[in-house]
């Protein structure tokens, strides 16, 4: 993996340089000069968003993709992890990162500052973080360490119920919309790289995530549809709301995807399905998403299919569009959205009692979200919308919501509560309902099974596709 981001490294120079301010050579050395002074909160909480981008866009992201088939693994490793075969080695550093290298560290001391200095505002963006990746952990790997989690009398963390956890998270997002509504202390301005302290942004998103993991429960809680509902409708209204990453064109600060495309070219490849998908409905985001193919499918899009069938195109596939789409090198990858907030709506009503006419408002608000976001006109996926109901609606749902969130980890959320899209898998065999917990933190903490001693799925989703 190339490094991380300019960002980080700033971070590390400001705090080497200074320790090279001018010495007084009368005065007596009472502290060691080699020690690195402690992150101030800004650099904490810029630290914090950048691990942000490497989860949401990292190996967890390539394998949902690949998995749901918007992707598809085509060469070395990936072309085993297409087929579903996975080991712990192969996810190292999906369930540490959520701790250390900007992950819970780093936002506990950000949260101990920010409120020792007043400053309650910054301290609930950062509560929403803490959230944020401790909820989408548990949606991975299910039971996870919470409540006894980087505590120094603590080594050996024990891990939480999965309920447990996503009740503490709940509760968490309460904390941060009330110290967001506060008004209390200077927000982070700059150091805010989604939203430049804007504390009213900040709670929306709070909500899309309240809602978004409400939904996480929906298999097994039906009850959780109207607690969803309700928040979705005080989440995100607008793209401009979105939350994304921060890219440019400076090498250390692209887009991880295309920073993976160019330095492992040919192991991710666009995916069959979802190309097919798009060129069947003339749905402009196909272009957006994806180049055209190589070799003899120079001129065409199109996708390898789940394992490696006869005619496979395999590394001859479309690749990403690195020019001026999803693959560029300063593509914003998009994790909370409108177009999310409002398909959870759609979603939500269809399920407690809402009218044809109510979710397809709805859905069609998602679709015309995405569009802004991309730049593109929808007007024929509108379209399409006018006449369904019933469970033709409910599918046509689901599969823009898989559409809109590409290479979104939430895709695979979505896969297990709703088993849409109707994806033809690999020998007919299951989607793998979890990750493998990291395999060097379970060499140092004993509360983590072995491998073989994992479940195959979570608490929350019971019920394979």
């Amino acid at each position: 993996m190339a490094p991380k981001y300019s960002w980080s490294r700033a971070l590390g120079a400001a705090l080497i340089a200074g320790s090279l301010v001018a010495c007084d050579f009368i005065q007596p050395v009472t502290s060691d000069p080699n020690a690195v002074p402690d992150a101030g909160l800004d650099q904490l909480f810029v630290g914090v968003q950048v691990n942000g981008y490497l989860l949401e866009e990292g190996q967890a992201a390539r394998l949902a993709s690949v998995w749901l088939q918007q992707m598809a693994g085509t060469d070395r490793q990936f072309a085993t992890f297409d087929t579903y075969v996975i080991g712990e080695s192969d996810v190292s550093g999906q369930y540490v990162d959520v701790y250390t290298g900007g992950g819970l560290v780093d936002i506990r001391n950000g949260i101990r500052i920010a409120e020792a200095n007043g400053r309650r505002v910054y301290a609930g963006i950062l509560k929403l973080y803490e959230a944020y990746f401790i909820g989408m952990a548990a949606s991975i790997f299910g039971q996870v360490a919470y409540s006894e989690a980087v505590r120094p009398d603590v080594t050996e963390p024990k891990l939480d119920a999965q309920a447990d956890v996503y009740a503490a998270v709940q509760a968490k997002l309460d904390e941060a919309i009330a110290d967001l509504g506060s008004a209390t202390g200077s927000p982070p301005g700059v150091a805010d790289l989604g939203f430049g302290g804007d504390a009213a942004k900040w709670i929306a998103v709070a909500r899309t995530l309240k809602a978004r993991f409400h939904m996480h429960w929906a298999e097994v809680d039906a009850g959780r549809y109207a607690l969803a509902l309700a928040q979705a409708q005080q989440g995100i209204a607008a793209s401009s709301g979105d939350l994304v990453a921060k890219h440019s064109a400076a090498a250390t600060e692209n887009n991880l995807w295309f920073q993976f495309m160019r330095d492992r070219e040919g192991y991710v490849s666009a995916g069959e399905f979802h190309v097919e998908l798009l060129k069947a409905r003339s749905d402009p985001r196909l272009q957006f998403y994806y180049s055209q193919g190589r070799g003899t499918f120079a001129g065409q899009y199109v996708g390898s299919p789940v394992g490696e069938p006869a005619g496979d195109p395999g590394t001859n596939s479309s690749r990403l569009n690195d020019v001026s789409g999803a693959g560029a090198p300063a593509y914003r990858q998009p994790f909370v959205t409108c177009a999310e907030t409002q398909f959870i709506i759609a979603e939500a009503l269809y399920r407690t009692g809402g009218t044809d006419a109510q979710v397809r408002a709805a859905l069609d608000a998602g679709i015309a979200c995405d569009a802004a976001r991309k730049g593109l006109s929808l007007a024929g996926a509108l379209a399409a919308n006018d006449a369904l109901t019933g469970q033709a609606l409910f599918d046509e749902l689901m599969t823009q919501k898989y559409i809109a969130l590409f290479l979104n980890r939430e895709i695979w959320n979505d896969y297990k509560r709703t088993c849409r899209p109707a994806i033809t898998t690999y020998q007919g065999q299951q989607i793998p309902g979890r990750l493998f917990y990291d395999n060097a933190e379970r060499q140092t903490n004993r509360n983590i099974p072995e491998a073989t001693s994992q479940p195959a799925r979570n608490a929350n989703d019971p019920n394979p596709c």
